[in-house]
């Protein structure tokens, strides 16, 4: 028994030890203004662990999947904590408002028809470069903040088909580098 305590005493030190440096900000207490921004998300998917706590991701606004047909999605770039590539696609964004929960559901919809699905969340979830997205199944996204390519905050929690995700984000575009 005293090694599983162990265990769990290293997995919560490795990830409240893992943040972005410099952020001065914790998991719970992101604050993005003048630039800065936040994703911070951890569960599993295709059963592996993942633990995702940036403070400077990557926003997109716009065909963040061009090899299948010009669409709107609002994506996050990422990495894991482990390095791998991460991006979280919400392919209907015109659907999320201030102030407002939806539930996720796995539409299957060509990625124009998603565009106009304005009841539920639509979200992607991709681990790895060159890896098959896997569409959330089931869960809620709720949105606080919503100012249309400048500013998206909320928090999410997304059933995957093996695995579940779980998180918050306040996110806005980084300067040019």
């Amino acid at each position: 028994m005293p090694a599983i305590g162990l265990a769990v005493g290293l997995v919560a030190a490795v990830l409240t030890g893992c943040g972005t440096a410099g952020t001065g900000q914790g998991v719970a207490g992101i604050t993005p203004r003048n630039g800065r921004s936040g994703l911070s998300l951890s569960g599993t998917v295709d059963g592996r662990q993942i633990a995702v706590n940036d403070g400077a991701p990557r926003m997109r606004v716009g065909d963040c999947d061009p090899n299948q047909g010009p669409d709107t999605d609002l994506c996050f770039f990422s990495r894991a904590i482990d390095g791998n590539f991460f991006a979280l696609i919400v392919e209907n964004p015109d659907a999320l408002a201030a102030d407002q929960a939806l539930p996720v559901a796995a539409e299957q919809c060509a990625p124009q028809a998603c565009d106009e699905i304005s009841d539920v969340a639509v979200v992607d979830v991709q681990l790895g470069v060159g890896t098959q997205r896997v569409r959330a199944e089931g869960g809620q996204l709720r949105t606080t903040t919503v100012q249309p390519l400048r500013r998206y905050a909320g928090s999410l929690t997304l059933e995957l088909p093996n695995g579940r995700l779980s998180g918050t984000f306040e996110v806005v575009p980084r300067p040019r580098e």
